[in-house]
Parts: structure tokens; C-alpha cells; sequence
């Protein structure tokens, strides 16, 4: 009995073991440190304007740029990176992701599978992302029992990955969408506030503040049949105002999720930051419309690829001068890094220039998530996430999937240069 005993306590620690390495191994973490750097040569496109120029020398010091030209101070031991033959961009945004999503996944996991993947915080995705050049990525919509702790971990450099930006749970009402298709209800309650209720959803937002999201995403969109009777219900005017006032209060942005031309024009009128998805189903945008997304100097984020007939406004809306934002909406464990580049493509074949598309994955993505004075362009002072790529994006936006180099806040997160 003393030998059995003995046995199983030796192949507990060897089971251990296993389970310890494995786990390291596909936790995904950062191998490199924060660097001083000193990058030249190169083209640079630094997202303030439309043309890129010749590389005057990027100094990255405690990972921001500290100095741009001729005249900075290269400090000794700074890590040299010679860019020579290729394009300097700043660092992709994803704004319309599902980090661990719902549709992706059918049915409810087994208690090992959700113990795993909490453990490991979809490492895979992770890595991924990083593979695809996107440094920062808005959340839109995902369990709170998972998201809240990722992105601190993130924050914490105990994991590696992007930049991770959060809106938390999604405002809708009982009965509304998500709530209803096919993704679990255990995960629906985790994944929404579902109320239409003010004064309800104004505390809400003030327990989900100190939690630590960064905005906030609402659903304001319903449908009613032919015969009058409402097939899926929303949150009313009112609340959506009691959101906006509330989230303006803490400085969060709004995502809304609309679907009609009446609910776009009345989420505008409300006050939000981005418009998700856009008038859809094929219906055109009013002048009405492009006139108070242009006034507003709100971000449209398309999402051609769960929009099929999204592409129809996009011509309209550029003519309007609207800036555009890049959203895949895509969940779990889906092909993220071909997501994202597969929207980049269905923008420029949609009548977008290549350069405003390259511009809608930088620049603006930083404005849509009120971080325009640190991310989304390359200029003193912002965080040093920096792509290095073959080609020359800004005529060919395919060319952002020859990825070389992945700078992330100073620190080298994906190297595939010869060595």
C-alpha cells in the first residue's frame, strides 16, 4: 500500500510538472525586454498626413518616442535597427473585436476546457494579433469574468499580447440583441447588462468604471414586423441618453451598435463616439445622416464583413469626408490576424484609397478611442508601437500583411527579419 501510495504521489508531481511547462509554454509571454532603440533608414509613414517620407531616425527611450531626426542623442548600448528597404507605420488598431466571443464555440464548454482557457487567456488569439501588427485592440462586448482580469494582465506585461482597450459587458435590453441566437446563456449573462432602465444602467456604468473599463458599447437597435409587432426589442431614447451622459461623465467612449437610419441619427443626436456596423441592410445613408456623423466628428466602423451590403455607403460616406475606423468583429478563436487584413482589402475594393484605409487602422482608430495624444500616429511623445513592413502600404494595402518587425511600446514583440 506504502508502494501504490508512493507511486501515485511520484506520477502526481510528474502530472504536475507536465502540466506546469506545458503551461508556460503556450501561456504566450514576452521574450524581449523594453529597449532603447534607434531606428533609421527606411521610408516613414508617420499617419499625420498622407505621404510618408524618408526615415529621419526614430529614438525610442522607455517605450515612447523621444525624439525624431538628425539632432537626437543616440544613447550608448541603444538597440540599432536598420530599416532599410522597408515602410515604417505606426502599429495596427482593432476596434471591433470579441476577445473570447461566443459564435465561434457551439454549445457550452466542460468545466476543464472554461478552467483553461481562463488560465490561459486564449494565448493563441494573442499571438495572432501580434503576428498581424495589431498593437491595440477595443473589446465590444465579452464576459466579465474574463476580460477584466486579461487586460490587466496585459497591462501587468504578465502576459504578452495588444494593447487592450475594454468596453466590458453590452448595454441592450431583456429580449434584445445578443441576447437572443446562438451563443450560450450562461455567456449572454456574462457578456450583458440587459435593462432599460436610467437611472439602472447610470450605476451600471459607475460599478463597471471602477472595475476598470475604458468605454462603453450599446445596442440600439430593434426590429418590428409587417404586422406591428416587435421581434426584437431595444433600449429606449431615453436610456441610451442616461448611457451617453454617464459614460461622458467618466470620459468613456460609446460604441453603438445601430441598424436603421432613425436609430443611427438618434445614437448621434445622443451623443456617442463611434457608430458600429452603420445603416445597414442595404439601406443608404441619408444626407441627413452623413451630415451629423461629419458635424459630430464620430468614427464609422463598417464591418463589411458581417455587413454584405455595408460597402454600398462607404463611397458616399467618403465623399462626406467621415473618417473611418477598422472593425472585424471577430470572435474567439476565428483566423483574427486574416480578419483583420480581410477587412483592410473589402475598405480599399468598398472605393476606399489605400492611404485613408491605412489611415482608418491608425490614426483613427487613436481618436475613436480618445487616445489620439498617445497612439495611432509617430511623433514625440506617443508610445512606440511601430511596424516595420515590406512594401509600401499606403499604395497597396495588402502590402501590411509582409509584417517584419512588431515594436510594442518599445519592446521587440515579433522579429520575422533574416537573421
Amino acid at each position: 500500500m506504502k508502494k501504490f501510495l508512493t507511486y501515485l504521489v511520484v506520477i502526481g508531481v510528474i502530472s504536475t510538472i507536465t502540466f506546469i511547462i506545458a503551461y508556460n509554454h503556450n501561456l504566450y509571454v514576452w521574450q524581449q525586454p523594453q529597449q532603447k532603440m534607434w531606428i533609421y533608414n527606411g521610408s516613414l509613414f508617420d499617419a499625420t498626413g498622407i505621404r510618408p517620407i524618408k526615415n529621419p531616425g526614430i529614438l525610442v527611450v522607455d517605450g515612447v518616442i523621444s525624439c525624431l531626426g538628425d539632432d537626437c542623442k543616440v544613447p550608448q548600448g541603444a538597440l540599432q535597427i536598420d530599416a532599410t528597404g522597408k515602410a515604417i507605420v505606426p502599429g495596427l488598431i482593432e476596434l471591433h473585436g470579441h476577445f473570447f466571443g461566443g459564435k465561434a464555440k457551439q454549445g457550452r464548454p466542460s468545466v476543464p476546457a472554461m478552467i483553461w482557457d481562463s488560465i490561459r487567456f486564449n494565448p493563441s488569439v494573442r499571438e495572432k494579433l501580434i503576428d498581424a501588427g495589431i498593437t491595440s485592440y477595443r473589446s465590444v462586448g465579452d464576459p466579465s469574468s474574463g476580460i477584466f482580469d486579461l487586460k490587466k494582465q496585459l497591462h501587468n506585461q504578465e502576459i504578452a499580447g495588444p494593447r487592450m482597450f475594454i468596453a466590458g459587458p453590452i448595454f441592450t435590453t431583456k429580449g434584445g440583441h445578443p441576447t437572443k441566437g446562438k451563443i450560450p446563456g450562461w455567456m449572454i449573462e456574462q457578456m450583458t447588462v440587459q435593462s432599460d432602465d436610467p437611472e439602472f444602467v447610470k450605476q451600471k456604468i459607475a460599478d463597471l468604471v471602477k472595475q476598470g473599463i475604458d468605454g462603453i458599447k450599446v445596442v440600439y437597435q430593434g426590429h418590428t414586423n409587417k404586422q406591428g409587432v416587435i421581434t426584437m426589442p431595444r433600449i429606449s431614447k431615453e436610456t441610451l441618453k442616461a448611457i451617453t451622459n454617464e459614460a461622458r461623465k467618466h470620459g468613456l467612449w460609446v460604441a453603438v451598435h445601430t441598424g436603421s437610419q432613425e436609430e443611427t441619427i438618434e445614437a448621434i443626436e445622443a451623443g456617442i463616439s463611434t457608430i458600429e456596423h452603420g445603416v445597414r441592410h442595404g439601406n443608404l445613408v441619408s444626407g441627413e445622416t452623413l451630415q451629423l456623423i461629419s458635424n459630430n466628428k464620430i468614427i464609422y466602423v463598417p464591418t463589411l464583413a458581417r455587413e454584405p451590403q455595408g460597402h454600398l455607403n462607404v463611397p458616399a460616406l467618403y465623399q462626406a469626408g467621415i473618417k473611418f475606423g477598422v472593425g472585424t468583429d471577430t470572435q474567439g478563436e476565428m483566423i483574427v490576424g486574416n480578419s483583420y487584413h480581410n477587412e483592410l482589402t473589402r475598405m480599399v475594393d468598398a472605393g476606399l484609397p489605400d492611404v485613408e484605409v491605412l489611415l482608418a487602422a491608425t490614426r483613427n482608430g487613436a481618436m475613436a478611442l480618445g487616445k489620439i495624444d498617445e497612439l495611432g500616429t509617430i511623433e514625440v511623445g506617443k508610445y512606440a508601437d511601430l511596424l516595420l513592413v515590406d512594401g509600401q502600404p499606403w499604395h497597396d494595402i495588402s502590402d501590411l500583411k509582409k509584417v517584419k518587425l512588431v515594436i510594442l511600446s518599445g519592446r521587440i514583440a515579433l522579429d520575422k527579419r533574416a537573421k
